[in-house]
């Protein structure tokens, strides 16, 4: 039997910036994924300012420059008739999930084409598949078999059309939607909206149109570290579901690293991520969760609401 420190199921952003992190702190750790890179997976294809300041924690900033990411200064939000600019105090970028994912796996130790098929706890550690390990790490989505959430009746979508918006993302608020479009690599736009499901026919009449769900925002308590979309979804109008992906995957590495040099039980590790998760993404997906429950008064409140306010929940 082959023998790691920690093995994570799922080795997308999540996944792979946990792996990448273990490592470079010294812990024998791999990731096992389904699915091979490139592929396409609905995204708004945004990283925010935050989401940036984590791909250079990670090292891996100036590989997606390269690949043509592009900068993002500002976001045009509008919601019926009302219509704000928000110039970001920090840039943030815009690239296509799939050129990101392929990024981010191919700096880590990821084994792709490896649909894990059972975990099995023993008194020593774990058992995933053929391969014992200390720590196990769920990273495999919002769609995980290995934690569960509470699924709403809401689906997400996403396209890309050809031609670039500049430097500006561009965010709409409807009554049955919400969501907007960020040029990225290749001189083209991605495109992502909320969708609820009884509207979802009206959002999906291009043959290219790639379509997830039901969502899921809250998890359910389980048996595993959690990280990425399988510790629970963010809202899409925070842009930050790709942030709340690679930082949760550093905080995990961090949380599991110190654990494993204290010889600390896998039940303390889960706890003190968990508690450290809590402190960083309470607030933020509350704060979303609010705007997406009561979208119909996005236009009012962006009204009032001063630049630097709404700013924050790119920031």
């Amino acid at each position: 039997m082959i023998q790691r420190d920690v093995v994570v199921i799922g080795g997308s952003l999540a996944g792979a910036a946990c792996v990448r992190e273990l490592t470079r702190l010294g812990i024998d750790a791999v990731a096992l994924e389904r699915d091979r890179f490139p592929r396409h997976k609905v995204c708004g294809g945004f990283l925010s300012p935050g989401a940036v300041e984590c791909l250079r924690t990670l090292a891996v900033l100036d590989d997606v420059r390269r690949a043509g990411a592009v900068q993002v200064n500002s976001a045009n939000v509008r919601a019926r008739a009302t219509e704000v600019e928000i110039v970001f105090e920090r840039p943030g970028m815009g690239i296509s999930r799939s050129t990101l994912d392929d990024i981010l796996a191919r700096s880590a130790a990821v084994i792709q084409g490896h649909n894990v098929r059972d975990v099995r706890r023993l008194d020593s550690g774990f058992v995933v598949d053929e391969i014992g390990c200390r720590v196990v790490i769920d990273a495999a989505g919002k769609l995980s078999r290995f934690t569960k959430r509470l699924a709403v009746e809401e689906f997400g979508i996403q396209y890309f059309e050809n031609g670039s918006r500049g430097s500006i993302l561009d965010f709409w608020f409807h009554d049955d939607a919400y969501g907007g479009g960020v040029s990225v690599e290749g001189g083209r736009s991605n495109w992502s909206f909320l969708v609820k499901k009884d509207a979802l026919k009206r959002y999906r009449d291009r043959a290219d149109t790639l379509v997830t769900g039901p969502l899921g925002y809250e998890k359910i308590p389980g048996d595993f570290i959690a990280i990425g979309d399988a510790a629970g979804m963010v809202d899409p109008f925070c842009g930050e579901g790709m942030r709340h992906a690679l930082e949760t995957g550093i905080l995990a590495a961090h949380v599991v690293a110190g654990g494993i040099r204290r010889k600390a039980a896998y039940r303390e590790m889960k706890y003190e991520y968990e508690s450290q998760w809590q402190r960083r993404w309470a607030i933020r997906r509350e704060l979303g969760a609010l705007l997406r429950r009561f979208r119909k008064w996005a236009g009012p409140a962006l009204r009032v609401a001063p630049p630097r306010v709404i700013n924050r929940l790119w920031d």
